[in-house]
């Protein structure tokens, strides 16, 4: 039902005394004082020029701040409903309607329309960006058919979810292995997370993962998220370092006027994920200020392997792919060292189908191998439960300031089966057990735990707490705003159901019964590896699979930042603008650990603190050099804008970065526009100051497997990354097709001295691959002193976190896997999306879609490295990822229907091709408007309607897809009950 603009409502019936232009507004100077919207609606009226339509119960009780200074009407509207819980759209070129997007589902199809009235991408109110941004509402989300913001951040194909994603976490796919806690980031055109700035009402969040250098957008209660502005373009010269790859700010709700619950039920067709959402938030408005509070508890089971073909085994011969299995299995395989290559081989398999007790050495089957299933036992996803609260405040106060203030606080907690420990086990005859093929007095037995211990187990918990506090006004005709913010994140993790080294190598005989532990051997028996499996007491496991690690990560940050923004001068196409400020923040990180894989008490890592101070001041411009007032034949519109910061970390040093902009109007129809800028990135922390550690692993070499030792650690001197961003692109709205909107970009960005781990791209293939020849060192300590010297000093460094379980002779290789300054990186492509709204039978109807094109995603992994052309690449970005769907509603009734893509590639491994994907969305949408319903939304979403798979691909990692740019949910269903009081 629309509201009727009857005899009861003339008084909120504002007419314009003059037409405006239909699509490039002039700039008016308007001078609003704060109050309620029944006195401010009427005067932005008058100021503007514009009509503006509302019922008065619409606008009751709901208050606006100031907007003071120069702005084109619309982006003045803005402002005006700014934290009022309203929005508007336009009807006509010269008339806008005032409708509550939380209360009609027939206004959520007009929210996008905001488009053009931006914050994030400019620090002038109500200034429209050069850049493109997307904006995404609480609207959207639902109609996406996800759950959270999060869900919803992720599936825009700007987004590459092949790094700090929870589906990608664990798969291979994410190369950086940051991602420890199954956070969700946001890794806009797969730059990396880490240079993606993630903002939260324009104020830094603390960072998650293992090196803090994230945002975990998860943490974030999507029942208070009132949009999220997506720029998609470098803003170092806006907002500092890490916004490298674009800018994501959330905007949490500051007035929200009554209650509203919702409840959100779904699972998948074939088992897994189930959830369950609950959210209750109330609000309250008085004539001067606003205070809202809400809770949500978001709870989502696990995603077990064995519950999908592409997961269910390593095996992946019966797919089309080839066996991945892992020779560390159960029953294991006997291994023979070739002093001269370095090299672990199987040799002899370990008989099945017996007890290991009485074998003899003719029963071990010479030149076979036993292979084991190390998907077996494991989730894909963990069982996440989340709990978040949030409060957030507005008054107004005299002289036209305003205080607001926010404050949220959210809990996470998960648990995840892992892979089953492996490793080489060494026997001799001290264990009851031992049989020999060949009469050897030791074997080294290549084993998998999974029938003894099962698969590991990982717990996590996240605690994360933000706020901050501001103060807005206007003095002497400049606008000044001042904040206080601090975020804190606490992270931790403890894997268990480990391998505890010196334990198990009691437990085998080769070291005395230690009377400190209250194992004994004469008591409990010994560890039998022979078996398929052996009965090996519950006293003997329990013994060996002690071992635990236990890590916890703390990032903080606070910050504060003033800013002043006004007009300088009236220039012939409208006021000359500026803006400046200052921010100073303070960045910590600290860690502390517990292991106990070895050793006979657990080894604590001391807690270690890394902080530094950051500071800097930046200055914007906007010059509009022809505008309403001065339009010409062809030029409409021509508006320069100009941004610099410079920005100082210490110990790192001092960037300066500029950026400039340029919007261009040849008809009322058209606007063009371009970008062009700088941005860096600082190292974190983690990267700059990290504890030097080094490790055993056995590595691939021309078919052979050699023992390495690989060195982690970080590098205080490292230098900045840096990149170079440039946009162009035009926005159509003709006035001949109401409704219709047409946007299109082109986008490069250069991304110079990443810090990264060059050995972690391809740690499995880091012996063959030559441009990681710099990075490797062969070694052959059974002939060579020197290597052998070396060897055995890395073994005896205290940070060594495995050092005794091979001798030095054994090692052929020393691999350095430290942060360096190292790869270069080049993205290219285009964006097009589109929007049509119109009526369609009894009903309004829309159709929109977004779609991404890689032109290239060029790497240069060292700076000896070839260029590589990734684009299509599994584990990397896709070449094509596009969203297209309509909308038809009629009464109560909303029915959607969505199609996504995503392009296919080639495995670089082979040569096969790997197909296409394309899925289908459902939604269909009730709205109770009167009786005993009134104020109820129920929604049925279904993604995935086919229930298809994802497209197959042979991953080395023993999973049949590409986990960074599809997923195995199969068909999701769930139920949304909304309810507004």
């Amino acid at each position: 039902m629309r509201p009727e603009f009857t005899s009861a409502a003339l008084a909120a019936l504002i007419m314009a005394a003059t037409p405006a232009t239909a699509q490039v507004e002039a700039m008016r100077r308007f001078d609003i004082a704060p109050g309620p919207l029944e006195r401010t609606l009427p005067a932005f009226a008058r100021q503007s020029g514009q009509q503006i339509l509302y019922p008065s119960a619409l606008v009751a009780g709901r208050s606006s701040t100031a907007v003071a200074g120069e702005f084109t009407p619309e982006a003045a509207l803005g402002l005006l409903l700014r934290d009022t819980g309203l929005t508007y759209r336009r009807s006509r070129p010269n008339v806008y309607v005032l409708v509550d997007p939380s209360a009609r589902a027939d206004a959520e199809t007009e929210v996008t329309e905001l488009d053009e009235v931006v914050v994030t991408g400019s620090y002038l109110r109500g200034a429209d960006s050069p850049s493109p941004v997307i904006m995404m509402t609480q609207d959207d989300v639902a109609r996406s058919g996800r759950a959270t913001v999060a869900d919803a951040l992720a599936a825009l194909p700007q987004n590459f979810t092949g790094s700090a994603f929870e589906g990608s976490a664990g798969t291979g796919a994410d190369r950086s292995g940051r991602n420890l806690g199954y956070a969700t980031g946001v890794n806009l055109r797969g730059l990396g997370a880490d240079a993606t700035l993630v903002l939260v009402n324009g104020r830094r969040i603390a960072g998650t993962g293992s090196a803090g250098d994230f945002a975990d957008v998860s943490n974030l209660p999507s029942s208070v998220v009132q949009r999220a502005d997506v720029l998609l373009d470098g803003a170092s010269a806006l907002y500092g370092a890490d916004a490298v790859g674009g800018v994501v700010n959330i905007i949490l709700k500051s007035r929200f006027d009554g209650a509203e619950s919702r409840l959100r039920v779904g699972g998948t067709s074939d088992g897994g994920a189930e959830e369950v959402l609950f959210s209750h938030t109330d609000g309250f408005n008085w004539s001067s200020g606003s205070l809202v509070a809400s809770y949500e508890v978001h709870d989502r089971g696990e995603l077990r392997a064995e519950d999908r073909r592409a997961t269910r085994s390593a095996d992946l011969r019966p797919l089309g792919g080839s066996d991945h299995r892992l020779f560390h299995a159960a029953p294991g395989n006997i291994m023979y060292f070739d002093p001269v290559t370095g090299s672990f081989d199987p040799v002899y398999a370990i008989p099945r189908g017996q007890n290991g007790v009485g074998l003899a050495p003719g029963d071990f089957l010479a030149g076979e191998v036993n292979l084991t299933n190390q998907n077996e036992g494991q989730w894909m996803l963990p069982h996440q439960r989340r709990q978040s609260v949030f409060a957030a405040a507005r008054q107004n106060l005299p002289g036209g300031f305003s205080l607001d203030g926010d404050l949220r606080y959210t809990e996470r907690d998960y648990v995840l089966a892992t892979p089953a420990d492996i490793g080489t086990i060494v026997v001799t005859p001290a264990n009851p057990y031992f049989a020999s093929p060949t009469g050897e007095t030791m074997q080294e037995i290549a084993y998998s735990y999974i029938r003894d211990l099962g698969p590991g187990r990982s717990d996590g918990r996240t605690r994360s707490l933000g706020g901050a506090a501001g103060l807005e006004g206007r003095v002497l005709g400049w606008n000044l705003a001042a904040y206080v913010s601090g975020a804190r994140e606490i992270s931790g993790r403890t894997l268990s159901n480990r391998v505890q080294t010196t334990y198990l190598a009691e437990a085998l005989g080769r070291t005395p019964d230690n009377p400190a532990t209250p194992f004994s051997t004469a008591v409990d028996g010994f560890f039998n590896p022979y078996g398929d499996p052996a009965a090996n007491s519950a006293a003997v496991l329990a013994f060996i699979g002690s071992g635990y690690t236990r890590v916890e990560n703390v990032s903080t940050v606070g910050s504060f930042n003033f800013k002043i923004d006004g007009t300088i001068l009236d220039l012939p196409g409208g006021p000359l603008r500026t803006a400046a400020g200052v921010d100073v923040r303070r960045e910590r990180f600290e860690t502390e650990g517990e292991n106990f894989t070895s050793g006979q008490t657990p080894r604590l890592t001391a807690p270690t603190i890394y902080e530094r101070d950051v500071s800097a001041a930046f200055v914007e411009l906007r010059a509009p050099i022809v505008g309403a007032d001065n339009p010409r034949p062809g030029i409409e519109r021509l508006e320069l804008s100009l941004a610099a910061r410079i920005e100082d970390h210490q110990g790192v040093g001092r960037t300066t970065n500029p950026k400039v902009g340029l919007l261009y109007s040849p008809t009322s129809d058209l606007l063009l526009r371009a970008s062009y800028g700088t941005s860096f990135r600082a190292p974190s922390l983690r990267e700059l100051y990290t504890t030097y550690q080094l490790g055993p692993a056995f590595l691939n070499r021309n078919g052979a497997n050699v023992l390495s030792v690989i060195r982690y650690g970080g590098n205080p001197d490292l230098d900045p990354e840096t990149a170079e961003s440039t946009t162009a692109g035009f926005v159509w709205t003709p006035a001949a097709a109401d409704g219709f909107r047409l946007e299109a970009g082109w986008f490069r960005t250069r991304f110079d001295d990443r810090i990264g781990n060059p050995v972690s791209e391809n740690v499995a293939n880091a012996l063959n691959d030559p441009t990681l020849a710099p990075f490797v060192r062969f070694v052959n300590p059974v002939s060579n002193a020197e290597d052998r010297a070396l060897v055995q000093s890395l073994l005896d460094h205290p940070g060594n976190f495995n050092p005794n379980v091979f001798p030095a002779t054994s090692y052929g290789a020393v691999i350095d896997n430290r942060f360096v300054n190292a790869s270069r990186l080049e993205v290219e492509g285009v964006d097009i999306s589109a929007r049509y709204a119109f009526d369609l039978g009894p009903g309004e109807a829309s159709v929109d879609g977004s779609i991404t094109r890689l032109l290239r995603y060029d790497r240069e992994l060292t700076e000896t490295s070839p260029t590589e052309a990734l684009v299509g690449t599994p584990n990397f970005p896709a070449r094509w990822r596009g969203r297209i769907g309509g909308r038809w509603t009629s009464g109560p009734v909303t029915l959607g229907l969505n199609a996504n893509h995503v392009s296919g590639g080639r495995d670089p491994v082979g040569g096969r091709s790997i197909d296409d994907w394309t899925t289908f969305d459902g939604q269909i949408r009730y709205d109770f408007a009167e009786g005993w319903g009134e104020g109820v939304s129920v929604t049925l979403d279904v993604i995935n309607l086919a229930n298809s798979e994802p497209p197959f691909y042979d991953s080395p990692s023993g999973y049949g897809y590409d986990a960074a740019n599809t997923d195995i949910f199969g068909r999701r269903i769930s139920l949304q009950l909304v309810k507004r009081w």
